[in-house]
């Protein structure tokens, strides 16, 4: 009778304990208090959008991950040689302000545009990688949620970045693939895959700003109109340059920069390189701002809009709205990091402007 059973269920789907033990270690040793959901998908079958394991039933639903470990091992005894994948995700029932830890990309890129390598990272198959980050510090839920949507845009796949998404396991086979390549983990290298939320939240905030610049619409010359709670805002304009404040409301003192045209670069051909001398202005206006305590959104969304306003380049480059934004974005995050990186003495925002950079 036994062997019938055994018989019924097919042939024994690739299965590494070691590795499914050593990713739940890792995965707890990080993120321990998260609660997650575990759910059964039978992508052979053709019903993978249809949970077969309903929340409630075998204790699948909030389970602590310190936990996961054993709750997979019963589910792998009775459903995964008939063919059922098992896959995780936090908590479905996890609160919007609910403090969390985790991000997760999808189809991640090694060669990202932020640089960022994972804290641990799996191979789900030949050519794809889901990877895992871990924030400095727990924001809340609704919050992550923003941050991997941004990150995703810039380093994997956008559409596939919901916080509470399934995801897979090291140790078990990918059922979506007739040969059921087996699931298997990486660790990233010491530091890597640590991020500050802080660094973060500029991304997630260029979601929802259009193209036109963070204040919002186009004036009649063509420039993008700075506003502030519904009303223009108005640059001051001196003999050394022009004070701004920043695009967010925080009360921060306003810095005085110059003006792009001051930090004009050419190639050796003579031609204005405009794209050089947009990140030799962001940096400058980076420096001024970080040397008077703005924080880091405050910075690369003020630069954000400057560039938004006052670049030829974006101009150029408007005819694809996504490529243009993403050039806004890594324009600003490199002068501010630019400055932060830098050797140099700090500059004393009352008098220095920077110098040519």
């Amino acid at each position: 009778m036994t062997e019938q059973k055994e018989r019924a269920q097919g042939p024994q789907r690739l299965l590494n304990l070691d590795i499914l033990r050593h990713f739940w270690d890792t995965m707890s040793r990080h993120f321990g208090d998260l609660p997650i959901d575990l759910s059964l998908f039978n992508y052979k079958a053709k019903t993978e959008k249809g949970l077969l394991v309903k929340q409630g039933v075998n204790g699948n639903v909030n389970i602590p991950i310190a936990q996961a470990y054993d709750a997979v091992l019963k589910l792998i005894k009775k459903y995964y040689h008939k063919g059922e994948d098992i896959l995780w995700r936090p908590a479905y029932s996890l609160d919007e302000m609910a403090l969390v830890d985790m991000l997760w990309v999808d189809d991640f890129r090694f060669d990202n545009e932020l640089g960022l390598k994972p804290l641990v990272y799996i191979q789900t198959s030949p050519d794809k990688f889901q990877a895992f980050f871990k924030l400095k510090e727990p924001v809340p839920r609704k919050m992550a949620e923003d941050l991997q949507k941004a990150l995703a845009r810039l380093t994997g796949d956008p559409g596939a970045s919901g916080y509470v998404q399934h995801r897979r396991m090291a140790g078990l086979a990918n059922g979506k693939y007739e040969d059921d390549p087996l699931i298997i983990m990486f660790l990233g290298e010491e530091g890597n895959g640590i991020i500050d939320p802080a660094e973060l939240k500029p991304i997630a905030m260029f979601e929802a700003t259009p193209i036109e610049g963070a204040g919002g619409g186009v004036a009649e010359n063509g420039t993008m109109a700075h506003k502030t709670q519904g009303e223009t805002r108005e640059p001051k304009i001196t003999p050394r340059g022009r004070y701004i404040k920043p695009v967010i409301p925080v009360n921060y003192q306003p810095i005085l920069i110059k003006e792009r045209s001051e930090f004009i670069k050419r190639r050796s051909d003579g031609t204005i390189d405009d794209s050089a001398t947009d990140m030799a202005w962001a940096t400058h206006i980076a420096r001024i701002a970080y040397e008077a305590g703005w924080d880091d959104g405050a910075i690369v969304l003020t630069i954000y809009e400057e560039l938004g306003n006052h670049s030829p380049e974006l101009q150029r480059r408007k005819k694809n709205p996504e490529h243009a934004r993403k050039y806004l974005y890594m324009t600003a995050w490199k002068a501010l990091m630019n400055v932060k990186n830098s050797d140099k003495p700090k500059a004393d925002p009352r008098v220095d402007f920077g110098g040519k950079n």
